[in-house]
């Protein structure tokens, strides 16, 4: 059902409501050649600079995939001896990618992640030249890749879900827009298998198949094989790893993710969050707006916009980098605007272009000095005095929200949380609810069940105000202090944080 012709779908639509009167004064239809390629990848490269040669983590996501990443590597089983509510393609990513560059997977995987973002610029633009002749193809991907760099660095250089799944879920909607809707199934589970509101491309898929030119039987039909294909894809993703198990972590069964909304809380955080994300866009979305202004997007693309838009917002938490789900849809809304020397001759394109070099430069910035922008835990020396305390085998444990320990300390977790949020229950974006309110059913359990089955090295006590605000549940009051109490003495306070080992008898 896959081989229609490559310009089936909503090319009525398409050629109403996109015509141009810069189109005319294009002579010929752009072209993509290697030195516009070669010239989008050092922009690329350039912008994501010194951050792919760091080692350290840029978030709190990264340091976790990594250590759920090395887990694996040493026989634990994805949702079974590690676990996340995330899909598993960062964490199989990650773990091809550790035995190969060891403490620079970090790194590598920045690397890899940016190679994925510069091949899903040139689709989008490949896809915004066959939409509107006249685009320039190089100044749509260039607009791909800054804005992908407009966010600060823990959300736009820190190699995330919402990053990793971009390529695909792009994949996803190019293919079908060109009548490849098998395909564009199968890329939508792609996508899926790395951050689940990813299915949401469902949305324009479905505009993209009921949108052809015949009869409505085959395009219910077409949408239904597309369906099955996702679902499949999906289905295979997580068989490897006990498709019930994968399965209930991934629809978020018994999780507490979703709860703690307070509308009030919402409306803050939402405002502040979205206010921020206006303000970083702004560039894009005067180009949108000029490419629109007195005309109507196409079908699909509109429906994509809306539900990237939705795609932000489920959990009411408002991340910024969950907007990086909004930013491909947003690209191709501005592309019309991009034709050739069109972009500077005017004083709205000019304004749009000086906002968006702000944002790249702020966005810079905190690339350059990370901690300055970001709540990023000072726990070098914790981790060296670990490393130097245990031997490779050892197990240790962190209570705190400081997964970055596990991973540069080069020690696996006694525990399947490669962090204690289950437990706690703090969460981003829930700013005043209480502790161990949001806790996932059985995490206490499990975690203290853990530690009795493997008795840790080295504990470390991190939940300190200086570690994402870990006073707010000290290991004084948590479900662990008996064990604790029982069999470990502190031995040293290193940066705030206390470690204990055993204690001598």
């Amino acid at each position: 059902m896959s081989s229609s012709p490559p310009d089936e779908v909503g090319s009525t639509s398409i050629t109403a409501t996109t015509t141009d009167p810069d189109d005319a004064m294009a002579p010929h239809r752009s072209r993509v050649t290697w030195r516009a390629i070669a010239v989008s990848a050092c922009a690329a490269v350039l912008l994501h600079l010194p951050a792919l040669f760091r080692t350290a983590a840029l978030n709190s996501d990264e340091a976790t995939i990594a250590t759920v990443a090395r887990m694996m590597r040493h026989g634990a089983g994805l949702y079974a001896g590690t676990v996340d509510r995330k899909p598993p393609g960062a964490f199989v990513l990650y773990r091809l990618l550790e035995p190969a560059f060891g403490s620079w997977t970090l790194a590598a995987a920045r690397w890899f992640a940016l190679v994925a973002i510069i091949a899903a610029a040139w689709t989008i633009a490949l896809e915004a030249r066959r939409r509107w002749p006249a685009v320039s193809p190089l100044a749509v991907a260039l607009l791909f890749i800054v804005a992908f760099a407009l966010l600060p660095a823990e959300d736009s250089r820190a190699v995330g879900f919402e990053l990793l799944a971009t390529l695909p879920a792009v994949g996803a909607f190019v293919l079908g827009a060109r009548g490849r809707t098998v395909l564009a199934g199968i890329a939508l589970g792609l996508a899926a298998l790395f951050k689940q509101p990813m299915l949401l491309g469902a949305l324009p898929l479905t505009a993209q198949c009921l949108g052809f030119a015949a009869p409505w039987s085959r395009r219910v039909l077409r949408l239904a094989i597309a369906g099955l294909a996702c679902a499949a894809t999906i289905t295979a993703g997580l068989a490897p790893f006990g498709f019930h198990e994968a399965f209930s972590w991934f629809a978020g069964n018994g999780d507490n993710y979703l709860g703690g909304t307070r509308l009030s809380t919402v409306i803050v955080v939402g405002l502040e969050q979205v206010g921020t994300i206006v303000a970083l866009t702004a560039g894009i979305m005067i180009f949108a707006a000029l490419a629109w202004g007195r005309r109507r997007l196409p079908m699909d693309l509109a429906v994509w916009v809306i539900s990237g838009a939705f795609a932000t917002a489920i959990g009411l938490r408002f991340v910024l980098h969950y907007f990086n789900q909004l930013l491909p849809a947003l690209v191709l809304a501005a592309a019309p605007a991009l034709v050739g020397r069109q972009i500077f001759r005017r004083r709205w394109p000019r304004l749009a272009v000086v906002c968006l070099a702000g944002a790249a430069t702020f966005s810079m910035i905190t690339v350059l000095s990370p901690d300055t922008f970001h709540d990023l835990p000072n726990v070098d020396r914790v981790a060296a005095a670990i490393r130097e305390r245990t031997s490779p085998g050892d197990k240790v444990f962190v209570w705190g929200q400081a997964p970055e320990i596990y991973w540069l300390s080069r020690r696996d977790p006694a525990t399947r949380y490669p962090h204690v949020g289950f437990v706690t229950g703090i969460t981003p974006k829930r700013p005043g609810v209480p502790a161990y309110v949001l806790s996932m059913p059985g995490a206490a359990a499990n975690l203290l069940a853990d530690l009795q089955a493997n008795h840790p090295a080295i504990i470390v006590d991190a939940a300190i105000a200086s570690v994402r605000g870990g006073d707010r549940y000290p290991l004084a009051t948590s479900p662990i202090e008996q064990f604790v109490h029982s069999h470990y003495c502190a031995t040293d306070v290193i940066d705030g944080m206390t470690l204990l080992t055993p204690c001598t008898k």
